[in-house]
């Protein structure tokens, strides 16, 4: 299991802020229409946390496959920091892992098989930012706190009501 770095987080901001001005329409569009607009910004958002979730995973496939992003992350980021900006790294506050279930372990599985099927259609350059988003940035304290506890606590109650799997 690897520890997020400051750098992790940094690449995940610069995803999401990325996204955001990418996305933006403007105040006169968002004051005209907002809901349409904010629409657009759904698939980064499930994306986004489908990255939470692979991180979460401690092992098998997707555990390695989320701790090798969250590694590039971490070195790219830290490299920014260091040789980019002239500053420090380190870890980051926040968790090193959050508790999946057998069930949720389950859920995980299923969403990753969809956001695996759906890879082609739509805007791929956004969910793969918000996918690298969400890992970069899902462990960290912060983002832990009020988006990656709940996001484990219903994929585990989804993966509980589904399979029974209780552990």
């Amino acid at each position: 299991m690897i520890t997020p770095t400051l750098g992790a987080v940094l690449f995940g901001l610069i995803f999401l802020v990325w996204e955001i001005a990418v996305w933006f329409p403007g105040v006169k569009a968002l004051r005209s229409n907002a809901l349409t607009y904010l629409g657009e910004l759904l698939p980064y958002v499930l994306c986004w946390g489908i990255g939470a979730l692979t991180v979460m995973v401690v092992g098998g496939a997707v555990g390695l496959i989320g701790d090798g992003a969250l590694w590039g992350l971490n070195t790219f980021g830290d490299g920014v920091l260091i040789y980019g900006v002239g500053g420090k790294s380190g870890a980051a506050p926040g968790s090193t892992g959050a508790p999946l279930t057998e069930g949720g372990l389950f859920m995980t599985v299923l969403v990753l098989a969809a956001f695996i099927a759906r890879r082609k259609r739509g805007a791929t350059a956004s969910k793969w930012r918000g996918w690298l988003s969400g890992i970069g940035m899902g462990l960290s304290g912060g983002v832990a706190r009020y988006a990656a506890v709940p996001l484990a606590s219903a994929v585990n109650a989804a993966g509980f009501w589904l399979t029974g799997a209780w552990s």
